[in-house]
């Protein structure tokens, strides 16, 4: 055993690219949709580690597009404000390097990245639980579930995400532990209540199906399909029943009860999996009690709908201010001022409700031309089934919420929720250090700004 933990050592060391882009995501959760000093803070140490790589292989046209937002948010906030601090500009050059830095890395680097992920993920969603737990008991009264991420739907896109990445992982990479963390993840997922994180993951399983498809007779998919289907169920199932018997009986205590039951699902979640792979009709019934879990849902929380229909206003509101300023938008944060004093219908939000209108309307049509490019490229490239499923359902969400401008929610899609170097161009040393170098002294001018 003392001769394993040099070599234990040695190759903690030789993933430090791994554990910083891990522990930057740890951080840009907690910090919801950010503040100059600490996203310059983590993009100085995410460049300090990039400076250490030799090449990258990467995807350029993703990782172009991003760097061509993040000049237009910069030129944006110029425009607006006379510097290149105030806005999202600083911020987001966080984007290009968490995609390059994540593009450096090896396989076993990037199974050591998804893990850790995939822990804090299961980390925030057992918190996220535990504190809803203790509004109920000890309080008396039962809320959405917002989690670390300090928002529903924010935290809701975020499981989603992760339970994708969760799926990508094969038995072997995530062990025996890590498999226990999905029933968690579906029943913090559940009790955010967050309809639109709910669509979102119906889209990234039609990807997953139409994935399967394309190599696989229909009785194959759908033979894949209902074991995955099934876990969902039970595990949401259970997460909404948490919900009722804690908001509804009048007796909140009683959410222990299915609580206790989703932690016994976990203990024996891997055989549950193998008896669902075994029993393909028994996985076909528990997946059609899906629909009566989506009913539940949407019985639970019916302003589902007015919310909705508010979002397509504030998106026609927001269509009128995209022509104002095609070439540097109207400025970052300035279409909340804008909406407040054009006599229409006042959201009381900072951001439209569909990012390419959002960047469009705030930073100028270029901004939003290179978003929509990068995410669709994200979209049609080569990765695994589960990861592009968790991009088409981060994607779709971005339709109609705001998860973008929370920075560990897009940090997990550019890292642990992708692979950027499928298919990608090999960059030397020289381009890589230059690019690190470039937005290290974007971060470090960002910092002194924000101190002054």
């Amino acid at each position: 055993m003392p001769q394993r933990a040099p070599w234990r050592l040695e190759s903690l060391l030789d993933s430090s690219a791994s554990l910083c882009l891990a522990l930057a995501l740890v951080i840009l959760s907690l910090t919801g949709v950010g503040n100059v000093k600490t996203a310059s803070l983590a993009g100085l140490i995410l460049c300090g580690a990039g400076l250490t790589r030799e090449t990258a292989r990467t995807d350029l046209w993703v990782l172009v597009p991003l760097m061509v937002y993040d000049l237009a948010a910069l030129a944006s906030s110029w425009a607006a404000f006379g510097n290149i601090v105030d806005g999202y500009g600083a911020m987001h050059g966080l984007f290009p390097v968490l995609y390059l830095l994540a593009s450096c890395l090896d396989g076993r680097e990037q199974r050591l990245l998804r893990s850790c992920c995939l822990l804090w993920a299961g980390a925030a969603a057992a918190a996220g639980i535990g504190r809803f737990a203790f509004q109920v008991i000890v309080q008396g009264w039962a809320v959405r579930m917002s989690g670390l991420l300090g928002n529903p739907n924010a935290m809701g896109i975020f499981l989603v995400m992760s339970w994708f990445l969760l799926m990508h992982c094969d038995e072997e990479d995530r062990g025996p532990g890590l498999l226990r963390l999905e029933p968690l993840l579906l029943i913090a997922l559940a009790l955010t209540l967050s309809m639109g994180s709910f669509a979102a993951m119906a889209a990234g399983i039609a990807v997953l199906l139409l994935e399967k498809k394309q190599s696989a007779s229909w009785r194959e998919t759908v033979r894949f399909i209902c074991p995955v289907l099934a876990r969902a169920v039970l595990g949401m199932g259970t997460g909404l029943l948490v919900y009722l018997a804690a908001a509804r009986t009048g007796v909140p205590w009683l959410c222990l009860l299915p609580l206790a039951y989703g932690g016994a699902a976990a203990a024996g979640w891997g055989a549950f999996g193998r008896w669902l792979n075994a029993r393909p009709r028994m996985a076909f019934l528990i997946a059609s009690m899906g629909l009566l879990v989506a009913a539940a849902a949407v019985a639970v929380r019916p302003s589902a709908a007015a919310t909705f229909s508010e979002r397509l206003e504030m998106m026609a509101s927001g269509l009128r201010y995209l022509p104002a300023d095609p070439l540097r938008g109207v400025g970052p944060l300035r279409w909340r001022l804008l909406d407040l004093n054009d006599g229409g219908k006042y959201f009381n939000t900072w951001h439209i409700h569909n990012i390419p209108l959002h960047v469009g309307v705030e930073m100028g049509w270029i901004a939003m031309a290179a978003i929509v490019l990068a995410g669709l490229r994200g979209l049609r490239r080569k990765q695994s089934a589960p990861l592009r499923a968790g991009t088409a359902a981060f994607l779709f969400h971005n339709l109609m919420d705001t998860s973008f401008f929370y920075l560990g929610i897009t940090a997990l899609a550019l890292t642990a929720g992708s692979q950027p170097e499928s298919g990608g161009r090999t960059l030397g040393g020289r381009a890589v250090k230059a690019v690190f170098a470039l937005f290290g002294l974007l971060f470090l001018y960002s910092l002194y700004f924000s101190f002054r």
